[in-house]
């Protein structure tokens, strides 16, 4: 693997996955949702879709010529570059999220932290203390990975994970899929387990976190209205109609 670090804790690893098992990872994917083993469900990023990852030992790995333990070596991997990236112990990784993603054409993120809000505060993602994206595929046009305040931006390329601290120090953003459909595989992880954080804070980070369900949950139900409608959002919140990608 090609390893490289823009910074103390952003850290990008080429050819992490060949061309190869990365094409054969979406084409899983694109079986088990047409045979709805698996569903595309919005998620707080828009035109963003996310589903769970197919199983070890799932017939469809051995049609496309995966091995049947594929996932969960693949999930072993993740976490030892994580560790690596941040100079951790690999048993102490503990898995927050993990999934795969759909970026439709007009999908972006907004700059944003993993593990705070927009002013540094602390909350219900605090355990997201460190992120890993794979990237299955490169076809599409837009879908930057950026980094404002480090002035850095990072061109997806089939097979590459990008590891960083999902702090409010790496405030980053995927920019407008122009045209195509962007593949990764999310991950998030804390280097402690849900009991080290007292019942009172796990309590209030319950809360907030039903809060903020809730307002996604009626954002969510806006966009898809207005897809109905033949409209979407670009990052101004202004509406296009769906044929037409704005200039980014």
């Amino acid at each position: 693997m090609n390893k490289i670090r823009y910074t103390e804790d952003i850290v990008i690893y080429e050819n992490f996955l060949t061309l190869e098992d990365s094409t054969k990872v979406i084409q899983v994917l694109n079986k088990q949702f047409e045979s709805k083993k698996l569903s595309w469900t919005p998620i707080s990023f828009y035109e963003s879709y996310s589903s769970v990852l197919p199983q070890d030992n799932d017939p469809e790995l051995e049609e496309f010529g995966l091995a049947p333990t594929f996932f969960s070596d693949l999930k072993s991997k993740i976490i030892d570059a994580v560790a690596s990236v941040h100079g951790l112990d690999s048993k102490t990784i503990s898995q927050i999220g993990y999934h795969t993603q759909k970026w439709e054409p007009g999908a972006y993120a907004r700059i944003h932290s993993d593990n705070t809000d927009e002013h540094g505060n602390t909350g219900p993602f605090a355990r997201s203390r460190y992120a890993a994206f794979l990237y299955l595929n490169d076809d599409f046009d837009g879908g930057l990975l950026k980094f404002p305040k480090q002035d850095l931006e990072i061109q997806p390329k089939t097979g590459m994970l990008a590891a960083f601290d999902g702090g409010f120090n790496n405030m980053h953003e995927v920019t407008l899929i122009k045209s195509g459909v962007r593949y990764t595989l999310g991950s998030f992880w804390d280097d402690r387990e849900e009991d080290s954080y007292s019942q009172e804070t796990r309590d209030l980070w319950a809360e907030e976190m039903k809060r903020i369900r809730e307002a996604q949950l009626v954002e969510k139900t806006e966009w898809q209205d207005l897809l109905k409608q033949g409209w979407k959002i670009d990052e101004e919140g202004n509406k296009y109609k769906t044929e037409e990608i704005p200039d980014a």
